[in-house]
């Protein structure tokens, strides 16, 4: 089969059709590819499973209340010293503007104006404006005076006051464009004397809506120029640089295409890490493969005179090995649809087909490319019938030969090295919270911090607690009895009088390790509260919570599975048992390692003591899927040169044979994934840096040292329980 896709590939003819259908269609469906960052979806409630307390939470709040679920914004006004008469004549000025009204109207329901979906504005200073008596609220709070048990929405030195605007608009467009006239009307951030802050749940939704509708554009503008620039410098052929580039681009095109119609047929969503994470794998990964053929057609163009010949024996060789390390990319995907986060699991599928579509591409368009080019491709430094190639010190032969002579003694130093490194993960670390979130802090962040600062952290987003309406008050004492909960205050009552809303506020920032770390006896308080009945802890806190949660239980099931198929993959490519378990082995230490020493440098160098709580899955997946691949590369050419000479004498020809092009790969690699340290998240600053040095560790110390180490001392044992004949040498 492989030997007619390459055969049809590289065709006199067929190379025109394949090079035509890929470039139609690649370019009809490019346009798409801006569209697919407009439809992802970033808010934690979109993807956290069914069985989640903070999803049903969530389901009653919309199917019971007449509310439904709200999407808060707080205007947080502050002066240095304390709001003056002046001030507070302004913050009744905006409340008005923002509630489309002349002059205050509490009884009366808040009217569609600039602000969509509104159901109360809330003057600090005088009270509700419009929306008390829709909004279901106590009189007192009607009358301008703070519910019992409400936080104050003044700090005590007059210096702080939070407007309040509740909406119930989970439309991301309808936020975005209410912050946007939120922050027309109030005053700017950056203004002496008086100034505003647009944050709450609104705030916060539209700034990350607006970081991650940026990623894609950076991202993918900075992985091409990074990935150019390393192709010149390692071909130094501008041509040659192009192909595996352009190759890369149109399969990138069609998948971004793909996962795009996905989404808007309902079948899956997607957040703003799966479309960088696609990028980044895609130009990655895929310029890899098309290494692995470009440096096999450069080796039997010195041998074929003919173009086409060499390059379909140059695809059929290769093609296995591409075949199998991008298969068991595309297989450590697809555990992810195991997941119960469903951003986790959705992010599989569209990684899997990201991959499959660039090695339909790399065994394709590639192979046509290259016949259709020929040895000018290499331009200037073409390689000619009979030519040798240039191998500067003959390094991979040298280090082939030292790793040989004492085995033993560069397994036991570097085993050593990775052992110690891995030790770092010991180190506990907190979760990254929203504020930290950013590298360049957005106003709602600022804002965040100002309530934090001046009156109570959990204001921007309460604690929602459902609880049957009979066991309603004794919930209520309960709540506010626990260590941590600062106020609490019922807040609405469902349609059919059966449940009552409670509004908690944390006396922590809603998105801290603090905050989340009150969840779990949150719960258990209220549920023994409620007895028999109804007693529901949910909101953006505990969404954080059960997210973290389920993130754990995930990675019980997804690690172990993930190896399993990786192994399996392995025993069938190489039809052994012995070099499959210690390859798979080597990746998951190279793996700790990396974690464990990019835990000391994020925290030591970088001053990042807390870490994305998605981070070691996300690290394990990528890394131990893709540094397999290079272990595929380097065994399976061992193994092709077993064939003809012993297993001792063929890892050191393997290494020197695939030395540069893997070196060259995992650079290029590394360097994709380094992109993502130039978005301004820090999550995927984190990402991009672990699974980077990982690759880099994965490329230099694992694949050139340890692998060729362990192949030397086990010698013909590697293939068991097959043999390998070793015939003369053939033609490789």
């Amino acid at each position: 089969m492989l030997r007619r896709i390459s055969t049809f590939s590289t065709g006199r003819r067929s190379k025109w059709a394949i090079i035509a259908a890929w470039v139609i269609v690649g370019f009809s469906l490019f346009s798409f590819q801006p569209k697919l960052q407009e439809a992802t979806t970033n808010e934690n409630e979109a993807f956290l499973p069914e069985s989640s307390e903070s999803t049903e939470v969530n389901d009653l709040v919309e199917e019971r209340f007449a509310a439904g679920r709200e999407v808060t914004a707080i205007v947080a006004y502050h002066r240095d010293g304390g709001l003056e008469d002046a001030d507070r004549e302004e913050i009744a000025a905006d409340a008005l503007e923002l509630a489309g009204l002349e002059r205050p109207d509490a009884s009366a329901a808040c009217p569609s104006g600039e602000l969509e979906d509104v159901i109360q504005v809330i003057d600090p200073f005088a009270g509700p404006v419009c929306g008390a008596a829709a909004s279901g609220e106590a009189t007192d709070a009607a009358a301008g005076q703070t519910p019992s048990g409400a936080p104050p929405g003044i700090s005590e030195d007059g210096a702080t006051a939070l407007l309040v605007v509740r909406t119930n608009s989970e439309d991301s467009d309808t936020i975005q464009e209410n912050v946007a006239f939120l922050r027309s009307v109030t005053p700017d951030p950056d203004a002496d004397g008086l100034r505003a802050y647009v944050t709450g749940i609104a705030g916060i939704v539209s700034d990350s809506i607006e970081v991650f509708e940026s990623i894609d554009v950076t991202l993918l503008l900075v992985t091409v120029s990074l990935v150019l620039t390393l192709l010149l410098l390692i071909y130094r052929s501008p041509v040659i640089a192009l192909v595996p580039l352009f190759t890369v681009a149109i399969a990138y095109g069609i998948a971004a295409a793909a996962v795009y119609g996905l989404v808007e047929a309902g079948a899956l969503e997607v957040n703003g890490q799966t479309t960088s994470l696609l990028i980044v794998l895609m130009f990655g990964a895929g310029t890899d493969y098309c290494l692995l053929i470009v440096s096999r057609y450069r080796e039997e163009l010195r041998r074929r005179s003919d173009k086409h010949e060499a390059m379909a024996h140059a695809a059929e060789r290769t093609a296995p090995a591409i075949l199998s390390a991008g298969g068991t990319v595309v297989a450590a995907m697809l555990v992810l649809l195991l997941a119960d986060l469903k951003s986790t699991q959705t992010m599989g599928p569209v990684l899997a087909l990201g991959v499959a579509i660039m090695l339909l591409a790399g065994l394709t368009l590639l192979p046509a490319l290259l016949a259709a080019l020929g040895r000018n491709a290499f331009w200037p430094s073409i390689p000619r019938v009979g030519s040798e190639q240039r191998r500067p010190l003959d390094i991979w032969r040298r280090i082939g030969h030292l790793v040989h002579d004492r085995p033993g003694f560069a397994l036991a130093i570097t085993l050593g090295i990775l052992v110690a490194g891995s030790l770092g993960s010991l180190k506990e670390q907190g979760t990254i919270d929203f504020g930290e979130g950013f590298r360049d802090r957005p106003e709602s962040v600022d804002g965040q911090l100002l309530i934090e600062r001046e009156l109570t952290g959990g204001q921007a987003a309460p604690t929602i607690i459902l609880a049957d309406t009979q066991a309603a008050p004794a919930v209520l004492d309960a709540a506010r009895s626990v260590d941590g909960v600062e106020a609490a205050v019922a807040t609405g009552v469902s349609d059919d009088g059966a449940l009552t809303q409670i509004d908690a506020t944390l006396a922590y920032d809603p998105f801290s390790d603090r905050a989340s770390d009150l969840v779990e006896p949150l719960r258990e308080t209220v549920r023994e509260a409620g007895g028999d009945e109804t007693a529901l802890v949910g909101g953006t806190t505990a969404e954080n919570f059960d997210t973290s949660e389920t993130l754990g239980s995930d990675a019980r099931v997804i690690v172990p599975l993930i190896l399993l198929v990786i192994f399996l993959i392995l025993c069938v490519l190489l039809r052994a048992l012995v070099a499959p378990l210690y390859l798979v082995a080597t990746v998951v230490l190279s793996y700790a390692f990396a974690l464990g020493a990019t835990t000391l440098i994020l925290t030591e160098v970088f001053n990042q003591p807390d870490t994305d709580a998605g981070l070691p899955t996300f690290a394990f997946i990528f890394l131990v899927a893709l540094g397999v691949d290079y272990n595929i590369f380097l065994i399976s050419r061992i193994r092709e040169e077993a064939s003809h000479q012993a297993t001792k004498e063929a890892v050191i020809t393997g290494l020197e044979r695939t030395g540069g092009v893997i070196t060259s790969a995992g650079l290029i690699l590394a360097g994709t994934f380094m992109a993502l340290m130039s978005l301004p998240l820090e999550s995927l600053f984190q990402v991009g840096f672990v699974i980077a040095f990982g690759l880099l560790v994965d490329t230099f110390v694992v694949r050139t040292i340890v692998v060729p180490a362990i192949a030397f001392k086990l010698g013909e044992r590697n293939w068991w329980p097959s043999r390998i004949a070793h015939d003369a040498p053939a033609d490789t």
